[in-house]
């Protein structure tokens, strides 16, 4: 079975093909690589954000790494895929952005010490590939200053039991408490309750949270491959008159503050 970091290794070049037309957004509007919901968050947590310390783990496409560093943060891009790092920083290079890039996995952390920054961010898509949240909590805990946020969002775990896209109709493919879904690497369908927990758990007072969908100015058009596709059917598929699957919340987030030290 293929490691996750040997994964995204092999699809990083494909991955960061068009991230050429994300970035030029991007600095057109930093804000736009959160939905709104977290934007929200970010400006009700913190307001100016400039010279805020923030760590960005499984940084992934790094759309909230250019963001954070585009509102004045100062922000390092973590991933256990050295070939992700590698196409992010040639973007941040080709504009100058001094953002440092480092190797580590989500659940160590290892090249952070304890109390570094201000903020800990995660996005959609990093729970997935994650086999010990209460690890990755204790540390997303432990790097922070006393006093210091974690803002997440994530795909909501009421779509990981259903065969989106494969039916009109709302189906399921497994039970949702079945949270190892092992394919050519193994991904986990979390809970609400495994990830609220691990974040209780570790020290975190949880201060907000929110369930929402995405919008049609949103940077994921979640119910289509394109922006084009999307305009093309005039985003019928985010009604549920149109689309059932619009009935259910596509994301989960929450704004949590360190409350105490995870031993």
């Amino acid at each position: 079975m293929k490691t996750v970091k040997s994964w995204w290794d092999e699809r990083s070049d494909s991955y960061f093909d068009n991230n050429d037309k994300f970035v030029k957004k991007l600095i057109a509007d930093p804000a736009w690589a959160f939905p709104q919901p977290v934007i929200d968050m970010i400006n009700k947590e913190f307001g100016d954000l400039k010279g805020k310390h923030v760590l960005v783990p499984s940084s992934g496409g790094n759309d909230a790494v250019y963001a954070f560093h585009l509102m004045g943060a100062k922000v390092v891009s973590a991933d256990i895929s050295e070939r992700q790092l590698f196409n992010a920083k040639k973007f941040a290079d080709m504009y100058g952005w001094d953002i440092p890039f480092i190797c580590d996995d989500s659940m160590e952390l290892s090249k952070f010490g304890d109390g570094e920054f201000d903020l800990v961010y995660t996005s959609n898509g990093v729970h997935v590939w994650i086999n010990d949240l209460p690890k990755m909590y204790r540390n997303f805990n432990r790097v922070l200053v006393p006093g210091g946020k974690y803002i997440m969002f994530e795909t909501h775990p009421f779509d990981r039991p259903l065969c989106e896209g494969e039916s009109s109709a709302i189906m399921a493919k497994h039970p949702y408490e079945e949270t190892d879904q092992s394919s050519d690497v193994s991904q986990f369908h979390w809970r609400i309750m495994d990830i609220i927990n691990a974040a209780l758990d570790s020290g975190f007072c949880i201060t907000h949270t929110e369930e929402f969908h995405p919008l049609k100015d949103d940077s994921s058009m979640w119910f289509y491959g394109s922006q084009e596709e999307a305009e093309a059917d005039k985003y019928r598929k985010f009604d549920w008159h149109h689309n059932p699957w619009a009935v259910l919340p596509q994301w989960i987030a929450f704004s949590a503050v360190k409350n105490s030290v995870a031993f």
